[in-house]
């Protein structure tokens, strides 16, 4: 496999964790923001924004470990998904703890 196929393979995986997890979280996300938040205008940045932090951090790792020296696919592959899967949790991690600390807004 080449340098380039590796990368675009490891670019494809990530987008589609992040995809995944963008359109199950964004309901509740919204939900929640709306809650926290003062202006209904704030909880659209903050749920537009997290979502492009949930495609960026899985895509950050997901090309920084691109595995584009080995010739398996399933390697390949398996380093894509265990990065995109890190990044994913990471990005998921500082979400979930900024959230627990917030108070709703009375």
């Amino acid at each position: 496999m080449g340098n380039i196929t590796a990368l675009a393979l490891a670019v494809v995986v990530s987008l589609t964790f992040s995809t995944i997890i963008a359109v199950v979280i964004t309901d509740p996300l919204r939900t929640i923001l709306r809650q926290l938040c003062l202006e209904g205008n704030a909880s659209t940045f903050w749920v537009s924004f997290t979502n492009v932090m949930l495609y960026i951090t899985p895509l950050l790792f997901a090309v920084q470990f691109a595995n584009v020296h080995s010739p398996s696919v399933v390697e390949t592959l398996q380093t894509a998904m265990s990065s995109s899967l890190f990044g994913g949790f990471a990005a998921l991690l500082v979400v979930g703890i900024q959230i627990s600390r917030a108070r709703p807004a009375h």
